[in-house]
């Protein structure tokens, strides 16, 4: 793998407090809401226009796409089609790329920020029987790496929390798996074989199905200590989370049928299910759960689970995200708490922090603010 530097300039691995947006989720909740957003508001979000566009790499032969941005330490970090690329918040300018070694081998990473590294989690993608997976830690300010391990699972979800990182996989030849690393230096801190992790760590505790070793449920799920890898509780119940409430009290969990329900980080215990429905697409704050099913977006009372509000949009809904009392969702901008128009029409996913819009659209990322 080759390093591409855009600035001879060194920064400090101390990465801002914020702006931030170190998950594709947010947070390690994957919660998709940013409680810091102060900036952009429904008196703002009208009069925001594109600050900046740039075109990401691509490669003819290359089986990695577009991923989604993350932010720290005024970088945005987005891989592309030859590996990973920071560019400058503000501007667009670019502070420096990575390269993947074989770019036509190398899937779509999932990446997130912590201790100023850029934990980059992905593997091959043409092995069907037996892949690997890769995890790479960069420096975040200057793109050099810093440790790199081959694991022997494929990585299907990943988490990074509490100084580690935590991957979670599985394939007909290679017995499912939990494996945490610590985030510093790539040393193995714990495994757990016959379970299967979503991307999800409620302030340190993890969901995970027992599985047979092979992607088969066995119906029980439990809650995992991240630091430790010890079992806090377990429940007869097949669920898998989908995020965690910011406060970190409630998981917000579908089964196998694809309800969804809010059960306590605590002790596993049920709080609500809602109605039937797809419900792998949401947000949550600290007062309702946000779903996008096709064009429809509905929020639900984080505490009981009842309709609050709902809407159909002109175009199908995206991973809906909120911030500054705002929910954006793939169409119009809406209120969070009326589920009212209260901007323009913004298509595709986006992250808010610091007073601007990152998102990746057709192979661009831009900056509106």
């Amino acid at each position: 793998m080759i390093l591409h530097s855009g600035s001879a300039v060194l920064v400090s691995l101390v990465m801002a407090a914020t702006p931030l947006w170190d998950h594709p989720g947010y947070d390690a909740e994957d919660s998709h809401h940013n409680p810091g957003e102060t900036v952009i508001t429904s008196d703002r979000i009208r009069h925001v226009t594109q600050k900046w566009q740039v075109s990401l790499r691509t490669g003819d032969e290359s089986c990695s796409g577009f991923g989604e941005p993350i932010l720290s330490g005024g970088r945005v970090y987005v891989s592309d089609q030859l590996g990973i690329s920071a560019y400058t918040a503000a501007t667009g300018a670019v502070s420096w790329r990575y390269d993947w070694a074989y770019p036509g081998d190398s899937e779509t990473p999932r990446i997130a920020l912590s201790d100023g590294l850029l934990i980059v989690a992905g593997g091959d993608c043409h092995s069907q029987s037996d892949p690997d997976g890769e995890i790479i830690a960069l420096d975040a300010g200057t793109g050099l790496p810093r440790w790199k391990l081959q694991v022997d699972i494929p990585i299907h979800a990943v988490v990074v929390d509490k100084g580690l990182v935590v991957i979670s996989g599985g394939s007909p030849s290679d017995e499912d798996a939990i494996i945490a690393h610590h985030v510093r230096d790539g040393r193995e801190a714990w495994r757990k074989d016959k379970y299967l992790a979503a991307g999800v760590s409620a302030d340190g505790t993890i969901l995970a199905r027992v599985t047979d070793g092979y992607q088969v449920a066995t119906g029980t799920t439990a809650a995992i200590t991240i630091t430790t890898g010890t079992v806090r509780w377990a429940r007869k119940a097949d669920w898998t989370a989908q995020a965690a409430s910011p406060g970190a009290e409630r998981f917000l969990v579908t089964d196998k049928t694809g309800v969804l329900s809010s059960v306590r980080v605590s002790d596993g215990q049920p709080q609500w299910t809602s109605p039937a429905g797809p419900s792998e697409t949401i947000a949550v704050d600290s007062a309702r759960v946000y779903r996008v099913s096709g064009r429809d977006v509905e929020a639900l009372g984080v505490a009981d689970g009842k309709r609050i509000w709902a809407v159909r949009q002109k175009v199908d809904g995206v991973q809906p995200v909120t911030a500054g009392g705002l929910i954006y969702a793939g169409g119009a901008v809406l209120n969070a708490a009326d589920g009212k128009v209260a901007g323009p029409d913004l298509t595709g996913r986006v992250i808010v922090a610091g007073g601007r819009i990152h998102q990746v659209v057709t192979g661009r990322l831009r900056t509106l603010a």
